[in-house]
């Protein structure tokens, strides 16, 4: 997602959520949606929402999950959406 679209996104899905707009408040930032553990498709190689909150706690950041949501504001049951800032 482009810079651009990626703010697009964002606004568009904070509109609909005051759980995401509480997390903007807070000072933290989309990184991306990803698969629940136990919903990766069979065959896809992809690291789980689990798997990036780890790396991204290694890395000194504060991490939070919510809802996931397509790009028309429905929610993903399957994903989880990363947020994170700086600790």
């Amino acid at each position: 997602m482009a810079g651009q679209e990626k703010e697009a996104y964002v606004a568009f899905i904070a509109e609909r959520d005051p759980e995401i707009r509480s997390l903007l408040e807070q000072g933290f930032e989309f990184v991306m949606n990803a698969f629940k553990a136990d919903a990766v498709p069979p065959g896809i190689k992809a690291k789980t929402a689990q798997e990036h909150v780890r790396i991204l706690r290694q890395e000194g950041y504060e991490v939070d999950v919510s809802t996931a949501y397509d790009e028309q504001g429905h929610p993903r049951p399957t994903m989880r959406a990363i947020w994170r800032k700086k600790r």
